[in-house]
């Protein structure tokens, strides 16, 4: 198939570009231009902006099998997607955030059926009302839409809580402690990129997708006491965890309420049946600790290169743990 993957050298995205292309697929990234050396064999380039106000003009009028927008994050960008490929592709995938699901007291574990009703979270609200919109033109006879709602998927970032998976790595290696909010038992599901790209193809052409939407998750669930630990394994290095009350954390840093309420301080136990049942029987393969020690191996070198956290930050989470150690 012809396959535009518009984004392709992110986080999710350049897996799935790989992916994509080693299935044998004609791929097509738009982006703004970053290289990844990852992407050169077998992948056209072309250059576009979201943020401009043709985003498009380097594909001119072709047309595309699949059309997989993971940079939309508002209705209008969609919109403008519907007026310009209508007619140009067979079936556009959008990208959502399974962050969009009921919060807080969702039932578990959450199925495709579960309310997307996020009152924490603006990016997530962006998201349910990205899908509101594409589903009614879908319905409407405009465009064939597929809606995909990944969780937390990393690849070359560790997995953290309240700051970057690098910012997370450096603590550790500085023998600082590691808030985690709550009592860091609370479940939560990790997906590798690779895994969610192999679901991702099972969705690319196939018509019983059309209209639908759909989870691509990890069926397994770790505390974030088990996550982080797991981070210091990979490292070869001891964590010492301090747990935080959310009320507390939030009163530290209002701005982390999308990110907890909204998301990570949620339980996020997933029901992977129906891409399963679409894809051949597909599940994840890679554990936590392989993703974790690949994820590790990239986030090494950037330490290694230099990395320093934002002082700011590290000084407030400093000041969290005096208090609450």
């Amino acid at each position: 198939m012809r396959i535009l993957i518009i984004g392709g050298t992110g986080e999710i995205s350049l897996s799935c570009a790989i992916a994509t292309q080693a299935a044998g697929h004609d791929v097509t990234i738009l982006n703004r231009g970053f290289s990844v050396s990852d992407v050169a064999l077998g992948v056209e380039k072309v250059v576009g902006d979201l943020a401009s106000d043709d985003p498009y003009q380097a594909i001119g009028r072709r047309e595309f099998d699949v059309v997989c927008q993971f940079l939309a994050f508002k209705p209008e960008l969609c919109a403008r997607d519907v007026q310009f490929f209508s007619g140009r592709c067979r079936q556009y995938v959008f990208i959502s955030s399974a962050s969009a699901y009921q919060k807080p007291d969702a039932l578990q574990p959450i199925t495709e059926r579960t309310p997307l009703e996020n009152p924490f979270w603006e990016y997530s609200r962006s998201k349910a009302a990205c899908e509101k919109f594409l589903l009614q033109a879908h319905a409407e006879g405009q465009m064939s839409v597929t809606v995909v709602r990944p969780s937390h998927t990393y690849r070359t970032r560790l997995p953290s809580t309240l700051i970057s998976g690098d910012h997370l790595a450096w603590r550790i290696v500085n023998g600082k402690q590691i808030v985690v909010h709550g009592d860091g038992n609370s479940p939560w599901t990790l997906t590798h990129s690779d895994d969610f790209a192999k679901g991702l193809l099972g969705v690319f052409g196939t018509k019983a997708a059309f209209g639908e939407c759909y989870h691509i998750t990890d069926n397994v669930a770790h505390s974030w006491n088990q996550i982080l630990q797991t981070v210091g394994s990979a490292m070869g290095q001891r964590v010492s965890l301090c747990p935080v009350p959310l009320k507390d954390l939030i009163e530290f840093e209002p701005e982390w309420v999308g990110p907890l309420l909204g998301d990570k301080a949620n339980p996020m136990v997933f029901d992977n049946r129906k891409i399963s049942g679409l894809s051949d029987g597909w599940s994840c393969k890679t554990s936590l600790e392989d993703g974790v020690d690949r994820a590790w191996n990239i986030v090494s070198q950037r330490l290694s290169g230099g990395y320093e956290p934002d002082p700011k930050i590290d000084a407030l989470v400093d000041r969290i743990v005096e208090e609450h150690g």
